[in-house]
């Protein structure tokens, strides 16, 4: 499935285009000759790791990674530098062009585009520790490529949005990560799902009374000014905390589907999964060390034990497991292999109301219930002690969250904690697609059940639109005026195509007959434009996509 984008001539265009290099000749200093140097050198680290591991097969498999990788590169920055001279008014984008971890990161996700749509041996996030790049900082990349309008397959889209989920939940984490310095800076807390989220974005939006920033932020805001060069120490903290803020909010929004997705296959009640969800974001805000080297959905999975014991409802630990490894998001090694202690990461185990497994003995009568399971532990290099869920639950977990969630129990007596807001479902918008890259046509599919787009220029709706709007497109497209005028042929019930939690319903068409639509307007638009005047005289009719 591999592929490469195409020029205005139908070819692959290697190197800068002749807009990109005058946007470069704009700024300050030109920074032609050191975006061209650190992408040779970053290709030929790429290439390097290849001729030493494998066979002249997967070398020239490579090769071709790195040749497409390049052609991507300067597509998806020009459409970057080009949004960014427009939002910020200037001709001088000496921010984004000279920001080192920026242009890094761009250049191994269009790496990454390749490795996948060429089948490369080369499991993410390998590229990265080939390439020596943190996942936190290419996870800020991802979206800025994601929102390009550079014609991504859906498949690479797809791609893409797992790679980031996988930064999300265990990637961004580690023990090394960027991540550790802004919420250090951040008074050493993750910011809270009402903090990064704004009202209408959650579950009951009368609980969400302190709004975020107007100026919510987007990855491709961080680079932009280049924060080193051009930012007092004050806003280049807003920066971090900007980024982090974008960070929590994915995290939320990831956790918030899954725990719902969980709570439906184990039936538990909207009651309950609030309660879930506070003591989850108590522990990524207030006992962030938790997640260290760890996976968050081994917090989550913890989450819905420790509340429904404490709540009196009984969920054996082994059924939450077994519902969780049935889910399509599941990690094998969430409940097999997780970090007890060692490493950076140092815990105190000892604590009058610490619970262990089955077997030992003490007075459990503060504590709380634990899972009456066996688990095996085991330590690794550098004596890292590494066990399975459950002990992970009794050693480390428990001792951290046991005096928060006995305010749930109801025997209590005190005042129970506020439910934290939950993130709300909600609909992606549609992507829309270029259809041809000499004419200003899209196909944006939408769902009869939202309101149409609200699309400058002409638009054809499929199924309600007449067919003289059809006809008015093309004589547009015949006599030139589509440079001027947007046009937008929408398809009804289409496909959504992009990031967010959007999913496609039942009545939607599948994903290859998507594709088979734009492939087939694709192909009347060429028509149109190749035949010219020669059908001027004919009728135009709706183009058949059954």
């Amino acid at each position: 499935m591999a592929t490469k984008p195409q020029g205005d001539q139908g070819r692959p265009r290697f190197g800068p285009s002749d807009r990109l290099i005058a946007m470069f000749r704009a700024c300050t200093r030109d920074p032609t000759e050191a975006i061209k140097a650190r992408l040779r050198s970053m290709l030929h680290t790429f290439l390097q790791h290849y001729r030493g591991n494998a066979g002249s097969e997967t070398n020239e498999l490579a090769a071709k990674c790195c040749c497409e990788a390049e052609i991507w590169y300067y597509r998806i920055l020009e459409n970057r530098a080009s949004a960014e001279r427009s939002l910020l008014g200037i001709s001088d984008i000496s921010g984004i062009l000279e920001n080192e971890v920026f242009q890094c990161c761009l250049v191994a996700c269009c790496l990454e585009i390749t490795i996948f749509s060429n089948r490369l041996p080369c499991d993410f996030p390998l590229l990265l520790q080939i390439l020596k790049l943190a996942p936190y900082h290419f996870w800020r990349v991802i979206e800025l490529v994601l929102r390009a309008d550079v014609g991504l397959p859906h498949a690479v889209v797809r791609h893409l949005a797992q790679v980031e989920e996988k930064v999300l939940e265990s990637l961004a984490w580690s023990s090394n990560s960027p991540l550790w310095e802004e919420i250090q800076a951040n008074e050493g807390h993750l910011p809270t799902c009402q903090q990064v989220m704004r009202p209408a974005q959650l579950e009951d939006p009368k609980k969400a009374d302190m709004q975020p920033d107007g100026n919510l932020p987007g990855v491709g805001a961080e680079p932009s000014g280049s924060a080193d060069q051009r930012h007092s120490p004050s806003e280049n903290r807003s920066q971090r905390s900007n980024s982090l803020r974008l960070f929590a909010r994915k995290v939320y929004s990831l956790m918030g589907k899954r725990l719902r997705e969980l709570c439906s296959t184990l039936r538990i009640s909207d009651e309950l999964r609030l309660k879930i969800w506070t003591l989850f974001e108590h522990s990524l805000v207030h006992c962030t060390d938790l997640m260290v080297d760890r996976h968050l959905d081994q917090l989550l999975l913890c989450a819905i034990y420790i509340t429904a014991k404490i709540t009196n409802v009984e969920i054996p630990f082994k059924h939450i497991m077994k519902c969780y490894k049935s889910q399509p998001f599941a990690c094998r090694n969430v409940c097999k292999n997780v970090l007890i202690s060692g490493g950076d990461t140092e815990y105190s185990l000892t604590g009058s109301n610490i619970m262990h497994v089955a077997g030992t003995t003490g007075n459990h009568s503060d504590g709380i219930l634990t899972p009456n399971t066996p688990s095996t532990h085991y330590r690794g290099p550098c004596e890292e002690e590494r066990g399975n869920l459950i002990y992970f639950y009794n050693q480390v977990y428990t001792p951290k969250m046991q005096h928060f969630a006995k305010q749930f129990a109801p025997t209590s007596g005190g005042d129970t904690p506020p439910l934290s807001p939950y993130p709300r479902q909600w609909r992606a918008s549609p992507r829309r697609r270029k259809l041809s890259s000499s004419h200003s046509i899209y196909i944006s599919p939408y769902s009869t059940e939202i309101t149409p787009p609200r699309t400058p220029g002409l638009c054809y709706y499929f199924n309600s639109s007449p067919s003289e709007r059809l006809r008015e497109i093309n004589n547009m497209i015949r006599t030139g005026r589509s440079v001027s005028r947007r046009c937008c042929v929408v398809a009804l019930d289409g496909e959504e195509d992009g990031e967010g939690e959007g999913r496609p319903s039942a009545k939607r068409p599948h994903l290859d007959d998507q594709s088979a639509w734009q492939k087939r307007l694709r192909n009347v638009v060429n028509d149109r434009v190749t035949r010219g005047d020669q059908d001027q005289a004919s009728p135009v009719t709706k183009p058949n996509l059954h």
